[in-house]
């Protein structure tokens, strides 16, 4: 039944109560509002101040203090406001212009520099939050009014009853208008009227506390099963995040922040089954050296810019995010026909792959949005978004990747679908990426972009000599033996690469962590770094010795027919991924240290290194060799990390270094 009363209301014969619920309030602030509310000239009003400094009751419970006291002098309106707020420029004809239109209402919040015009509750995990857009009209219904000022007839009160007192702060008021809402009652706000919040509690370390627990309790009582189970995943993950920044607990943000990349490497891993299972080695050695080639400039794509936005964008401007982005599409235009242009010389020879890397090769333009969206959400402390929407594309396309497979088993289907499927992966992400800007138009920034690569340029080289490191045993694969071959060695490596997301893991959730640690003290990061090498040596090694020992047995149910030699390659590769984990280590201490560039030399060197043995051993023992020398690469590569960052510990003399 609707109940809405929408209807104005006039002053005469109406009495108004202010409600303010102080804590440690100064007498200065309380004369403060006591003149600003004689000032909006109502001709029969009364001010409440509940004073929970002695016996702190909570917001709500003080609110409730405040609605007794004023149903008892027959208000007809109650108006429930923090001690911070101001209501200057405010009359008594523009406070009850609203009632025409609502039953709880406010108006347009001005705090910390920025317009607040309501508030929505976001139906996914079931949060509010505060709208920046302005409306067009005047009077616009929202989810939620903000408590700091909020304007009740009397009739919701006698109706709804109450403020929900288990609510300590926070959330009260999301609770209250959700409430109104379902019992028929209008609410919103009056967008014409600007108040100010200062906001007084905005400094006060328990504020991230009770926000979070009120949350908790706000789900709690109205989420349903999924609302909730996605509120305790990405709440305990944003904790953990802010724990880490204060130093604390490590290995439950190793294993959770990247809950989405474990998925999608799952995904794909589901996906790798069926090829192999419907795909011939030679068929699948075409589709892997297809992404080999699309995937092998798609760091100069990033310019590094990925991670120079989500790192240093942070602390300047957030309009300096258009300009990274026109940046960043001007290169994937560019390195979208140098892909092309350099597969169709590669392979001129074969233009059945030319024009399957022609179709692949869009996975680019994604790439770079899905890779914007990723800094917007980073800026904005969103990150969760990205993993959401990261997840929900990547599952729709090894669905239909995997349908298409047992269909058709073609591999000219499995190309449309990629091509299909990521245009509009990339158009999903342009829209997400526009989202929130008024205006998003492409600019020149000449200055901007001489900025963004200064600082990015390093993380360009190492992102491409490391992508060109993994792959210079495919490519010679190819030439020297054929796709059959290169087909067998991808299918066991790909046993041991759906596990390095541990290392992407880490390298995302303890890079942070190091970076303020080295700012305090270099002990402080040695010592971090000695318990990280022997979780991660630990981790790595227990895990390689059982798909050793194991992968002989299980093994056989995926790799059939002639993908049963991809056995050997799983059972020697896989001794990498406990070098790699420890790689990982002195390469983030190298980062934080400031000593990137040293890292590119490294690369080169195992670029060439790689290429020398694999040129010359592949000839005569083919894709063992390229085996055996990914592991021999790896090993080489801790020894070089390792001596690398204690000669520039010994250099620096353990002295913090910014």
């Amino acid at each position: 039944m609707n109940t809405n009363t929408n209807t104005k209301l006039h002053e005469k014969n109406m009495k108004i109560g202010f409600i303010f619920v102080l804590y440690r309030t100064a007498k200065a602030e309380v004369a403060r509002l006591k003149l600003e509310v004689g000032s909006l000239k109502f001709k029969n009003c009364k001010i409440y101040f509940i004073d929970n400094t002695k016996n702190n009751r909570g917001y709500a419970g003080g609110v409730n203090e405040g609605i007794k006291q004023a149903l008892i002098d027959n208000c007809d309106l109650l108006i429930v406001g923090n001690p911070d707020i101001s209501l200057k420029g405010i009359t008594a004809n523009r406070v009850l212009a609203g009632s025409e239109h609502f039953d709880v209402w406010g108006f347009a919040m001005r705090m910390h520099g920025k317009t607040y015009y309501g508030g929505e509750i976001d139906r996914l995990h079931l949060s509010g939050g505060l709208i920046e857009t302005k409306p067009e009209e005047r009077f616009v219904s929202r989810d939620l009014v903000s408590g700091s000022l909020l304007i009740i007839k009397r009739e919701v009160v006698k109706s709804l009853g109450n403020f929900d007192e288990s609510y300590f702060m926070y959330y009260e008021d999301v609770d209250y208008c959700l409430r109104a809402r379902n019992a028929g009652f209008g609410v919103g706000i009056d967008s014409k009227i600007i108040y100010d919040h200062f906001e007084i509690s905005s400094g006060s370390p328990g504020k991230d506390r009770l926000l979070s627990q009120a949350r908790q309790k706000f789900l709690k009582k109205y989420g349903n099963i999924w609302q909730k189970i996605y509120g305790l995943v990405t709440d305990k993950i944003l904790k953990q995040v802010q724990d880490d920044q204060k130093g604390n607990f490590f290995l439950f943000s190793f294993f959770s922040l990247n809950l989405s990349s474990f998925i999608n490497k799952l995904l794909n891993f589901i996906l790798f089954i069926f090829l192999i299972r419907y795909l011939r080695p030679e068929e699948y050695g075409i589709y892997a050296l297809v992404w080999a080639q699309v995937s092998i400039f798609s760091p100069l794509v990033d310019l590094g810019t990925t991670s120079y936005g989500i790192v240093d964008l942070p602390t300047e401007r957030k309009e300096k995010f258009i300009s990274l982005f026109n940046l960043r599409l001007i290169v994937t235009i560019v390195i979208f026909f140098l892909t092309v242009l350099a597969g169709s010389i590669m392979f001129k020879g074969n233009i059945r792959i030319v024009r399957y890397i022609f179709l692949t090769s869009f996975v680019i333009f994604s790439n770079m949005l899905s890779g914007s969206y990723l800094i917007k959400n980073a800026v904005q402390g969103k990150l969760y978004n990205s993993s959401l929407v990261s997840i929900i594309f990547n599952s729709l396309l090894i669905f239909g990747l995997i349908a298409s497979i047992t269909i058709f088993g073609s591999l000219p289907v499995i190309f449309i679908i990629i091509f299909i499927f990521y245009n509009l992966y990339s158009f999903a992400n342009y829209l997400l990426v526009r989202k929130g800007f008024k205006k998003f138009s492409f600019s020149i920034d000449a200055t901007g972009w001489k900025k963004f690569l200064r600082k990015s340029y390093v993380y360009i080289l190492i992102s491409f000599f490391a992508g060109l490191y993994f792959k210079i045993d495919v490519f010679l694969l190819q030439i020297l033996k054929g796709e059959t071959e290169v087909g067998i060695y991808t299918a066991g490596y790909k046993f041991f690469e759906a596990l390095l997301f541990l290392a992407a893991s880490y390298n995302i959730t303890r890079t942070p962590i190091f970076a303020k640690l080295i700012k305090k003290n270099f002990k402080l990061l040695l010592t971090a770094m000695k318990k990280d090498l022997v979780f991660l040596a630990f981790t790595g090694i227990s895990g390689a010795l059982v798909i050793f020992f194991l992968s002989p047995i299980v093994l056989p149910f995926f790799l059939k027919g002639n993908y049963i030699s991809s056995l050997k390659v799983v059972r020697i590769v896989i001794f990498g991924l406990p070098l790699i984990l420890i790689s990982s280590v002195f390469l983030n201490a190298i980062y934080v240290l400031k000593k990137a560039h040293i890292i590119v030399i490294i690369f080169l060197f195992q670029i060439l290194f790689n290429f020398l043995l694999n040129l010359f051993f592949i000839p005569r023992y083919s894709y063992i060799a390229s085996s055996y020398i990914t592991v021999l690469t790896e090993f080489i590569n801790v020894v070089l990390l390792s001596v690398t960052f204690f000669a520039i510990g010994r250099k620096s003399n353990y002295e913090n270094i910014s």
